[in-house]
C-alpha cells in the first residue's frame, strides 16, 4: 500500500457503490437487542445535528430522523460489546453515514458522522503560510466529524437534565503499541506515538510491511473502554473505527471505504489485542488530553490534522529535478534546513593530510528499494587525499582527481563519518562513508537524485567493504559491517535544537516513523518511510531513510547509544535546488516494543 497509487474515483462512482452496499457485513454475530426501542441522541458541537432520533424497527432496519428529514426502513448493523453497542448505517440516497458508539451503562454517546470526498490544496503548506496554486478533488476519501453527547429513551437517566461529563478526547493511549489479530484473519501492529496520528504495519500482506501513518482520533469512554479511529489519508481514504476493551484485550470495529480495486469495504470485525510495549510520552503527567488536540488552527466541518506531503511538494519530472539540482547548497549553513541545529556532533579534522583507499563488495542488499536504486556502473573503489579541513580529493583508482567540499564527524572512537558530492555525476550523486580505522572496515551509502519509484526523490544503496592506508588496522578477510535489527522496536526522542524535536519509533525491520512534538510536548504531526539499519559496532549504528511519498530527501546519521547522540547528513532536491547539509541531535530513550517475534516467523 505504501507505494500504491489510488484512483481518486468520481462522486458518481462513490455514490453508486455505496448505494449498492448500504449495510455493513459482519464476521461476528450482530445484535437485535435494541429492537422496538426509540432513542434520541443529544449531541454537542458546532456542526452537531439539532435532532438525531432512532426507532429500531427490527434486526435489520431502523427509522432515523435527522434534523427535519425522516428516513424509513434504513438498513443498519449493530454489535453488542459488553455495555457498549456499536451501530452503523448510511443515510439513504447519500454516501453519508452515522457510526454510533453507545455506552448503555452510562447512556453516553460518541457519534461519528462520515461522508466521502474532499478538495485539497496543492502547493501550499501545513500551516496556511504559503498559498496553494490549485486544488485537487479526492471523492473516494472518507471525511468525519465526531460529536459527544448522550442518549435518552423511556426510563433513561437524562430525561430532565444532561450528564455532568461526556466522553472526551484523550492522551491515555499515547505511546502504546498493540498487536491485533482480527476475526477475518488480518494481523497488524499499531503504534500510537501521537495524539493525532497512529502508525500501522500490516503483517498479513507482504506488500504492506512498510509502516504507514494515519491521522487518528483517540477518545476515552472510561478506564476500560476507548475509541480509536484512523483515516487513510494518502493511502486509499478508508476509515477504521475501533472500540477497545482493555480489561479483556478485545476490540470490535468498522472498516468503511474503498480498497485498492475501488471496491467498497463496509464490514464489522472483532479482534484480540495485546500490548507490545509502551513508550513514555512527555506531557505534564496531570494532563489527560481531554481538551481539543493543540494542532494548527483548523476550521470547518471535518477539519482535522492531515499531512499531504506530495501536495505540499508537488512531484517533479526527471528534467525538472535535474534542472533544479544545478542550484546547489553544499554545507551551506545559512540555507534553509529544519533539521540542522546546534546539536550536531563536532567537526573533526583527524583525516587531514592522510591518504587511503576504500574498497567495497558489490553485495546484494535485502532492501528492494536499495537494490533497485543501484546503478550498473556503481563505483566500488575510492582513493582519497584529505587535503584540508573542508575540502578533499577523491578519484577512482588511476583516474582523475576531483575536489569536493566535505564534513567529517567522529561519532564513536576511531570511526570517521564523512560525506561529499560526486561532481560531474549525471544523477548528482552523493556518497557518505563510515570508516572504522580500528578494524579496517568501511560502509558506503551511495545516493542519487531519482529512485525506483520517483524521478526526483533520492535513491540510495549501501555497500560494505574495507579501508587501507597508514594508521588503519588490517581488515579482516571474512567480516564486514552489516544490516541489523538491534534498533527495531525501540522508541527514541531526538532534540535537534531548543525549538525542534521529534520521536522516532523503529516499527519494523525496514521502516520507521517520526513524530513532531507539539507545544505541550504531546506527539503531533507524524509520517513514516522505508529505512535501513546498519551496525558498525556496539557503540555505532548507521540509520538511513528517504522520506518517500513525501519530500524525497535522504537522512543518514550515525548514532552512538553510549553517548545518546547522533550526527549525519541530509541530502535531496526540491524546487529551490539541491542541498547537502548536516544534522544531529541528543537522544532520550522512551521505551521498547516487543515486536521482532512477529517478523521472525
Amino acid at each position: 500500500m505504501f507505494f500504491a497509487t489510488f484512483n481518486p474515483m468520481t462522486a458518481d462512482e462513490v455514490n453508486t457503490k455505496v448505494a449498492a452496499s448500504p449495510k455493513a457485513t459482519s464476521a461476528i454475530p450482530l445484535t437485535d437487542h435494541l429492537k422496538g426501542r426509540s432513542i434520541s441522541l443529544k449531541l454537542e458541537g458546532e456542526f452537531a445535528p439539532k435532532r438525531l432520533d432512532y426507532q429500531i424497527l427490527d434486526a435489520d432496519t431502523l427509522r432515523v430522523t435527522e434534523n427535519d428529514a425522516e428516513f424509513d426502513r434504513v438498513p443498519y448493523s449493530a454489535v453488542k460489546f459488553g455495555s457498549i453497542t456499536l451501530l452503523t448505517h448510511i443515510i439513504p440516497g447519500t454516501s453519508r453515514g452515522w457510526h454510533i458508539v453507545l455506552d448503555e451503562s452510562t447512556e453516553l454517546v460518541t457519534a461519528f458522522e462520515t461522508w466521502f470526498g474532499i478538495s485539497v490544496p496543492v502547493g501550499g503548506d501545513l500551516f496556511g503560510m504559503k498559498q496553494p496554486t490549485h486544488h485537487r478533488d479526492i471523492p473516494r476519501e472518507v471525511q468525519r466529524q465526531y460529536y459527544f453527547g448522550y442518549a435518552t429513551w423511556d426510563g433513561s437517566l437524562y430525561q430532565s437534565a444532561k450528564p455532568e461529563k461526556l466522553h472526551t478526547t484523550t492522551n491515555r493511549l499515547e505511546g502504546r503499541g498493540l498487536h491485533w489479530k482480527y476475526s477475518c484473519g488480518c494481523e497488524y501492529l499499531t503504534y500510537f506515538p501521537s495524539v493525532v496520528c497512529s502508525t500501522n504495519v500490516d503483517l498479513c500482506e507482504p506488500r504492506d510491511t512498510v509502516t504507514i501513518t494515519y491521522p487518528s482520533d483517540y477518545i476515552r469512554i472510561d478506564d476500560e473502554h476507548y475509541i480509536y479511529a484512523k483515516w487513510g489519508v494518502e493511502f486509499g481514504g478508508e476509515m477504521w473505527l475501533e472500540v477497545l476493551n482493555l480489561f479483556d484485550m478485545k476490540s470490535v470495529g468498522i472498516l468503511f471505504g474503498f480498497d485498492e480495486n475501488d471496491a467498497l469495504d463496509y464490514e464489522i470485525n472483532a479482534a484480540c489485542i495485546e500490548v507490545t510495549g509502551d513508550a513514555a510520552h512527555l506531557e505534564t503527567i496531570t494532563l489527560n488530553g481531554d481538551k481539543a488536540p493543540p494542532m494548527a488552527a483548523l476550521q470547518g466541518k471535518g477539519a482535522r490534522y492531515a499531512y499531504r506531503p506530495k501536495d505540499m511538494d508537488p512531484p517533479m519530472t526527471r528534467e525538472e529535478a535535474h534542472e533544479a539540482a544545478k542550484t546547489q547548497r553544499i554545507f551551506d549553513f545559512g540555507g534553509p534546513n529544519i533539521m540542522m541545529s546546534g546539536n550536531t556532533l563536532p567537526f573533526v579534522y583527524d583525516l587531514v593530510g592522510k591518504t587511503f583507499k576504500l574498497t567495497y563488495d558489490h553485495v546484494q542488499t535485502p532492501y528492494a528499494w536499495s537494490a533497485k536504486n543501484t546503478p550498473d556502473n556503481l563505483l566500488l573503489e575510492y582513493e582519497y587525499d584529505i587535503s584540508g579541513k573542508d575540502t578533499l580529493k577523491w578519484r577512482a583508482p588511476g583516474g582523475t582527481w576531483h575536489e569536493e567540499k566535505y564534513i567529517c564527524f567522529e561519532p564513536a572512537r576511531d570511526i570517521y563519518f564523512f560525506s561529499h558530492m560526486l561532481t560531474g555525476d549525471p544523477n548528482f550523486a552523493n556518497v557518505s562513508h563510515a570508516v572504522d580505522i580500528s578494524t579496517g572496515l568501511s560502509t558506503c551509502v551511495y545516493a542519487k537524485i531519482g529512485s525506483w519509484t520517483s524521478d526526483w526523490e533520492v535513491g540510495a544503496t549501501c555497500l560494505f567493504g574495507t579501508a587501507a592506508g597508514a594508521g588503519i588496522a588490517p581488515a579482516p578477510f571474512s567480516r564486514r559491517h552489516g544490516f541489523t535489527n538491534d534498533l527495531v522496536g525501540t522508541s527514541i526522542a531526538w532534540a535537534y535544537s531548543d525549538t525542534m524535536s521529534s520521536i522516532h519509533v523503529y516499527s519494523s525491520p525496514e521502516s520507521y516513523s517520526w513524530t513532531i512534538f507539539q507545544d505541550d510536548n504531546s506527539g503531533g504531526a507524524t509520517w513514516s518511510s522505508p529505512c535501513f539499519y546498519i551496525k558498525l559496532r556496539d557503540d555505532a549504528y548507521l540509520f538511513q531513510w528517504v522520506e518517500e511519498n513525501c519530500n524525497g530527501g535522504q537522512g543518514l546519521v550515525c548514532f552512538n547509544p553510549m553517548i545518546s547522540h547522533d550526527g549525519g547528513f541530509f541530502f535531496g532536491v526540491n524546487h529551490t535546488g539541491l542541498s547537502l547539509n548536516i544534522t544531529g541531535a541528543y537522544s532520550r530513550k522512551l521505551g521498547k516494543f516487543d515486536i521482532m517475534k512477529y517478523f521472525d516467523k
